[in-house]
């Protein structure tokens, strides 16, 4: 389970410090994908194969179920923590983001992913994800 939130910055060479306290869980080997909302999600590979699973399974039939195994698949990579534990970020993967080189990123642990974002996205996102929970009505049963 990834817990937390952690600032870094993404080197010139478009690679990202991955928190010291989600390596070890990671350290056997991650895939790096498109997430929603334009984050990147790095899962461990037991996490990938469960949700590449559910993605298989949605019908061929169904437009937007092609749409996302396409988003999916297309963009993720097999990654391995480097010795100073980074992960590199190919290209495609930071035009998603918007992530740019040598700009500041938010790492969050986001249950079973980590969660990689531009801060510029993580502020924005957050702010209305904190104002939705606040404001989240009691559903009476």
């Amino acid at each position: 389970m990834f817990l937390g939130e952690f600032q870094h910055t993404m080197d010139s060479k478009g690679r990202v410090v991955i928190p010291s306290k989600f390596r070890e869980e990671l350290q056997q080997g991650c895939v790096i994908t498109k997430g929603q909302d334009n984050c990147l999600q790095i899962l461990t590979k037991d996490n990938w194969e469960n949700e590449a699973s559910k993605m298989a399974s949605l019908p061929s039939t169904d437009r937007t179920s092609r749409q996302l195994r396409r988003a999916l698949f297309s963009g993720a990579v097999d990654v391995k923590i480097d010795s100073a534990g980074r992960v590199q970020v190919p290209e495609n993967l930071r035009a998603y983001s918007g992530i740019d080189i040598n700009e500041e990123v938010t790492v969050t642990g986001s249950g079973p992913v980590v969660e990689v974002w531009s801060t510029r996205s993580w502020k924005k996102i957050q702010n209305e994800a904190d104002q939705a929970f606040a404001n989240i009505n009691e559903v009476k049963g």
